[in-house]
């Protein structure tokens, strides 16, 4: 399947907004997704946006009630599109109706990935990382408190007490993690929230 790529000036004129208000949107496209259906250019700035992967992200996490241009479904492709150079119009017309198609096939499939939990937001993860790191960090860092205990294992029964007594700290740290794991899993939110747009 071909993807269809275009500038954000060809994206800005197909919904009649400013490149301003499409940028912001990849910006924050990019932010959640990373850098998947977005080619760069050397100095690794945005050249060319999937329409599908555009379309797919404003349907899925853009307010309807504040964006500024129509949120498209996978039926209401538009085919005129700014193309350089200009070409014969059964030409056009036939380039335009193929990406169209293109376009609803590549939503489909974003769609179909997105509900069979193929795809996660780039920015949830991270935060999920970052979140699940400063957690277990914090339940290790414990671990000095637990020297009295190794110290008396050790005097009492040698090195294989502090062997079992090591064991059994090991064990009740792997059940506060995850313990603490399931308690932030169990209190995420089962959707994303809206992004609003200016």
């Amino acid at each position: 399947m071909t993807v269809v790529m275009w500038t954000i000036r060809q994206i800005a004129e197909r919904d009649k907004v400013s490149k301003q208000a499409v940028s912001k949107t990849v910006a924050k496209m990019r932010a959640d997704k990373g850098e998947d259906g977005i080619e760069l250019d050397g100095l690794g700035r945005v050249a060319k946006v999937s329409v599908a992967h555009y379309d797919e992200y404003r349907q899925r996490f853009v307010n309807p009630a504040k964006a500024s241009a129509p949120i498209r479904s996978g039926d209401d492709v538009p085919v005129a599109a700014a193309q350089d150079p200009p070409r014969r119009q059964e030409d056009s017309f036939d380039e335009a109706r193929r990406q169209n198609e293109w376009i609803k096939n590549a939503r489909e499939k974003l769609r179909y990935q997105e509900d069979t939990k193929l795809l996660m937001r780039a920015d949830r993860v991270r935060e999920a990382q970052t979140m699940a790191g400063a957690e277990i960090k914090a339940i290790v860092s414990r671990l000095p408190n637990k020297a009295d205990d190794l110290a008396t294992a050790l005097g009492r029964s040698g090195v294989h007490g502090l062997r079992l007594k090591l064991r059994d700290i090991a064990n009740e740290m792997l059940t506060q993690i995850a313990d603490k794991l399931n308690e932030i899993a169990n209190t995420a939110p089962d959707e994303d929230e809206l992004i609003e747009e200016d």
